[in-house]
């Protein structure tokens, strides 16, 4: 499979600008001169594509280029192109949204080898409302997992700067209208720390034993 980098349609560059300078704003009593930029995906697929798919993603825990190439094959799904995979979505959606304060925290704390925590868990939820710096939790969570252990495959990676963290759930999963998904250290919210929170304005619809639900979040980090 032929390497083709990702490239984010359908966002301006001043769009990303306003999204810097909104996040610096933030942060102006900080010195902090680091960004993240995520873009999150929710998706559902045929249970018949589901063994590809795990496949797919096993693979990608042992080459990061093939990541790249999902985050790529994401983005031209999301704008309705010809991919070079045998297999699409049932419905995809996107947003740009938040790396939460405390796993900026959690991001400090590594950077001075004081806190080994590593976000392997992903979950979804059927919240309505905004991402915000202060969220801790889904606001109303359906799922989570552990991408390193799920049965329908995970990946939490990185190619250079840029970290990808991705899983796909049963399809045993409870029938919902999925709005929002995260990123966390643990399995439960009584002892987790959350890195990323992202809200959908299309929600992805998952019909329990009749599809299955992923989702993946790209987290670009620049300096500014």
């Amino acid at each position: 499979m032929q390497r083709i980098e990702p490239e984010l349609k359908g966002i301006t560059r001043e769009e990303i600008q306003s999204i810097f300078e909104n996040t610096l704003r933030d942060f102006k009593e900080s010195k902090t001169r680091i960004i993240y930029l995520d873009a999150s995906y929710l998706y559902t697929f045929h249970l018949s594509d589901m063994d590809y798919v795990r496949k797919l993603h096993k693979l990608m825990q042992y080459d990061s280029r093939n990541v790249v190439e999902w985050h790529a094959q994401l983005e031209r799904w999301f704008n309705d192109q010809t991919v070079n995979l045998p297999f699409k979505p049932i419905q995809i959606s996107r947003t740009f949204d938040r790396v939460v304060n405390e796993g900026l925290e959690a991001i400090a704390g590594a950077i001075t080898a004081s806190d080994p925590d590593a976000f392997n868990w992903r979950g979804i939820g059927q919240g309505e409302g905004s991402a915000l710096p202060s969220d801790r939790t889904l606001i109303d969570e359906i799922d989570r997992l552990n991408v390193f252990e799920s049965v329908e495959g995970g990946v939490l990676t990185r190619d250079g700067a840029t970290v990808y963290s991705i899983g796909n759930h049963t399809k045993s999963v409870p029938s919902a209208t999925v709005t929002e998904c995260g990123m966390f250290t643990t399995g439960t919210s009584a002892d987790d720390k959350m890195f990323e929170h992202s809200m959908f304005e299309d929600p992805v619809v998952h019909v329990q034993n009749a599809d299955s639900i992923g989702s993946t979040t790209v987290i670009y980090m620049c300096g500014a």
